[in-house]
């Protein structure tokens, strides 16, 4: 019976509508206050309409277990259904519970995408409604692949509900998610509620009742229960309401048979496993009948698969009140019957388990391990903690701490990751071990913004008498010298690498080595590493770590495409936990190469969510990075006041931490918007300030990328001169180690500071290099300032084509102030010119950009779908709701849609 609540039940049932965008609903609120009740008549509803309902309920028992939650929802469906997905799709989700034959881990994405193509299979025969209660104890995959779909419903014939205990929305729920707080009863309402008990109190008890329930509806009904078996209240006092409700419990269940309260504590210890596990674990001679107590006292339904507490009150309430020894009987009981399944098992084990011991830690390791294998990294962080606490050797703990540290850099959780990485390196491990734990937390200290520290952390702070640097540990200094771009630290890098090169023979040949050297000196080691690149990267058998480091070099040396199909296979922005993974890092490096040959869209895509965590206070230099590279997009795509805010909050942050491949950045992209809003006296600032007063680059690397953006600026403002000693330093620095991108920039330098007549012969060599288009962006540049410069020297007729073709470039991109500008020299130099027409295309979302695009290339929904991670429906939605926007009625006629945006392609 559901009393009051319409203005919820109308909020959910519009949320939840076929019409609505987003068909999901956040439901919030404290315990008891009757989410449950409210999720329960929204089921019922919607199995009355004919939908198909799947289930789950998060238990505290479970929350350590991999995909656990999905398991549960999924498990009415999975026999037979799984057999209709795509082969990657099946394999990826059977692996996800362990179920696969394939021993790799399976692919998070795929996961996710498998459970959306089975929704949408059911969906299309009938409505399909996921109901999630008690979310706060899902376990992280599950919640990961409910946050993929709850972002994916748009077209779907499929609703999700979700309720969390509290007021604080999870992370992992897309912001776009409606949401309802369940307030408590008013007082009118709670009068209703204790009327209708069966032996409702009257005068005093009541007002004590509905004072001390506060319009709490569990609490009423308890309270209520209680006052009609003793005839009164206790006094209460100022008791938290689920510590009285847990207090209220307990007392019902101290009632009970000795028998049936060890059942209680067994299933209370057991949550979440199947009945056939706690039946197996009571004492001999136990029959069903030893839950007929409690089912009247109405603790439990007993199901034919499970035990299910009435409310999660009830089982914390029981297991809370039972002293450790029977909690630890408890728990050992299970543990004995569960011999098939590894991993409750070796949990069961370490809640019995309170002193050091090898082999319930060796099980945990062991458990962590293989949920690591699941993909499911959160989850087997808790697993190596857990192990590292029973460990009774230092060393072993020393070694399974540094280990969940990592994992907890990889989910993002740097907090977690740096009180780990300490409490390793207080346990004194032996000497190999304290050089990997201190590289660990010198990691740990520059994604937190330390750089220094970070760097006296892994190298130490002064010189070694015998220069050597281990291999795994190099790869994180020459990082960490690389981000702070400090002439110090590379300069006590280079011997050391230079010692254990002269020492193998086989380092040249290795991912790793090349990037030491690679990001240590990128214009002496350049194009040796180009060269290898190809090669390596197609090796088989590249480990994740290799398939990310060589990707964030082929970044950094201008491999471009490289880098997109690289990075992308580690980390891709439609993942769920895209922005977590790696403190953000990767995210942000895959964005940068996007940005850099013309993605825009999927660079945006990619940086958000991370760039919001900045703004909303979580500054790290992942979202510091972020915050960077969206401020460039924004600046390029016709936000530069946006921009110019996202960069000066970036260098805010940045300038004080000494992280000066960030604040180049960030540099940059308040530069280009300036330049973008006309003010060029503020750009020439921002780009002046990329090098010393005597030209040097701030950072060794970054900064050469920005020298003609510098000398543009210079020029505008009558200042030239003051951009030819940076260009001669860059030059230098440079040498011989030029990429075609840095080529094509420093001729673009070269010939905006040259005399008029010279200037010619400098553009037209960046022009002739075909490389060169791979970075459209910066070939726009070439071909807009030269078309100026033709139209200065008369020569109108090459004028107009030089713009012209700026112009494609730049309208291609979305370049808004670069397509203005070549608009109006282009009528200067007597073209009519219509005024800049609205893009179509580009007005769509990034999403149902990608869509358009593939689709425009022949792709069917389903391939669209597997290379987006969306089910085919929802492809065929978006492409529903493009089409009028495109002017278009039929799919073919997308090809010319695309082609008539690109113009002659943006790389020309």
């Amino acid at each position: 019976m559901v009393i009051g609540r319409q203005r919820e039940r109308a909020i959910i049932a519009e949320a939840l509508s076929p019409q609505s965008a987003s068909p999901a609903v956040l439901l919030l609120g404290e315990a008891g206050v009757g989410k449950t009740l409210l999720l329960d008549t929204v089921v019922e509803e919607a199995e009355h309409a004919g939908s198909r309902v799947l289930r789950v309920r998060g238990s505290v028992a479970e929350s350590e277990l991999a995909f656990a939650g999905l398991h549960q929802l999924l498990l009415p469906v999975l026999d037979g259904a799984a057999d209709d997905l795509p082969a990657r799709q099946r394999a990826a989700l059977l692996g996800a519970f362990g179920l696969g034959e394939d021993p790799a881990p399976p692919d998070p994405m795929m996961v996710s995408l498998a459970v959306l193509t089975l929704a949408s299979q059911f969906a299309s025969a009938r409505r399909v409604l996921l109901a999630v209660d008690d979310a706060q104890w899902l376990d992280r995959g599950t919640c990961q692949v409910l946050g993929f779909l709850a972002r994916r419903l748009a077209g779907e014939s499929i609703g999700l509900v979700v309720s969390v205990r509290g007021t604080r929305r999870p992370d992992w729920l897309d912001s776009t998610v409606s949401q309802v707080v369940v307030a408590p009863l008013s007082s009118a309402e709670a009068e209703e509620l204790l009327g209708v008990q069966p032996d409702p109190p009257v005068g005093l008890t009541r007002r004590q009742v509905l004072a001390a329930a506060a319009g709490n509806p569990l609490a009423l009904i308890e309270l209520a229960r209680q006052a009609a078996r003793d005839g009164r209240l206790p006094p209460v006092g100022p008791v938290p309401l689920t510590d009285l409700l847990e207090e209220t419990f307990a007392a019902q269940a101290g009632g009970l048979p000795q028998a049936t309260r060890e059942a209680l504590l067994i299933a209370a210890a057991a949550e979440g496993a199947a009945l056939s596990v706690v039946l197996a674990a009571l004492p001999p001679g136990s029959d069903t009948e030893v839950w007929l107590p409690a089912e009247q006292a109405a603790l439990v339904h007993v199901r034919a698969d499970r035990v299910e507490f009435r409310h999660p009150l009830v089982r914390s309430a029981v297991y809370g009140a039972a002293p450790f020894t029977e909690r630890r009987r408890a728990h050992l009981a299970l543990a004995a019957v569960l011999g098939g399944d590894p991993d409750r098992q070796a949990w069961q084990l370490s809640a019995a388990t309170v002193a050091p011991d090898t082999a319930v830690a060796a099980a945990l390791e062991a458990t962590a391990m293989r949920t690591f294998g699941r993909g499911a990294v959160a989850e087997a962080l808790a697993g190596l903690e857990r192990a590292a606490q029973l460990h009774p050797d230092a060393g072993e703990r020393a070694r399974l701490l540094s280990t969940a540290a990592y994992a907890a850099v990889l989910v993002g959780d740097l907090g977690r990751a740096e009180a780990l990485g300490a409490e390793a390196s207080h346990l004194d491990p032996d000497p190999a071990a304290t050089s990997w734990i201190s590289a660990l937390n010198g990691l740990i200290a520059m994604l937190m913004l330390r750089l220094e520290r970070a760097f006296a952390l892994v190298v130490g702070e002064e010189p070694l008498p015998v220069p050597q640097l281990a291999e795994d540990v190099s790869t994180i200094a020459t990082g960490i010298a690389y981000h702070s771009g400090l002439t110090a630290q590379r300069e006590r890098i280079r011997p050391m690498l230079a010692a254990r090169g002269a020492q193998d023979d086989d380092a040249v040949g290795r991912p790793f080595h090349l990037w030491d050297i690679g990001v240590t000196d990128p214009f002496v080691h350049g194009n040796t590493v180009r060269a290898l690149l190809p090669s390596l990267t197609a090796r088989p058998g590249l480990v994740p770590t290799e398939t990310h480091t060589l990707g964030v070099l082929s970044m950094l040396l201008d491999e471009t495409e490289t880098a997109v199909s690289l990075l992308g296979e580690v980390v891709n922005p439609q993942w769920e936990d895209a922005a977590d993974f790696h403190g953000g890092m990767t995210a942000v490096e895959l964005a940068w190469a996007n940005l850099d040959c013309g993605r825009w869209a999927d660079a945006r895509l990619g940086v958000e969510r991370l760039a919001e965590r900045f703004l909303a206070g979580h500054r790290n230099l992942g979202s510091a990075r972020a915050l960077t590279a969206l401020a460039t997009v924004c600046a390029v795509t016709g936000e530069p006041e946006t921009a110019l805010r996202h960069a000066s909050a970036a260098l805010a942050v940045t300038e004080p931490a000494r992280a000066l491949a960030t604040v180049v950045r960030a540099g940059r992209a308040a530069a280009l918007a300036a330049t973008a809003l006309g003010d060029h006296h503020t750009a020439h600032l921002y780009a002046g300030s990329l090098f010393s007063g005597s030209g040097v680059p701030v950072h060794y690397h970054l900064s050469c990328y920005a020298v003609a953006d510098h000398a543009a600026a210079a020029v505008l403002t009558g200042h030239a001169e003051q951009a030819r000693p940076a260009l001669k330093e860059v030059t230098a620095a440079v040498g011989a180690g030029a990429s075609a991108r840095l080529r094509q920039i420093l001729l673009r330098a070269t010939a905006l500071l040259a005399e008029p007549d010279a200037a010619g012969a400098h553009f037209r060599e960046a022009l002739e290099d075909p490389a060169g288009q791979r970075w459209p962006f910066e070939r726009g540049q070439v071909w807009l300032e030269y078309g100026e410069w033709l139209r200065r020297q008369r020569q109108i007729a090459d004028a107009r084509a030089a713009l012209t073709k700026a112009r494609e470039i730049f309208g291609g991109l979305g370049a808004v102030h670069w397509t203005q500008r070549a608009e109006a020299e282009l009528r200067a130099a007597g073209v009519s010119v219509d005024a800049a027409r609205h893009s179509a295309l580009r007005s769509l979302t990034p999403q149902r950009q990608r869509i358009v695009r593939l689709a425009a290339k022949g792709l069917t929904n389903r391939e669209i779908g597997q290379r987006l991670f969306l089910s085919p429906r929802t492809v065929g939605t978006h492409l529903y709701q493009a089409f009028p926007a495109l002017g278009v009625t039929s799919r073919g006629q997308l090809r010319d849609v695309v082609e008539r945006e690109d113009g002659a392609g943006p790389g020309r």
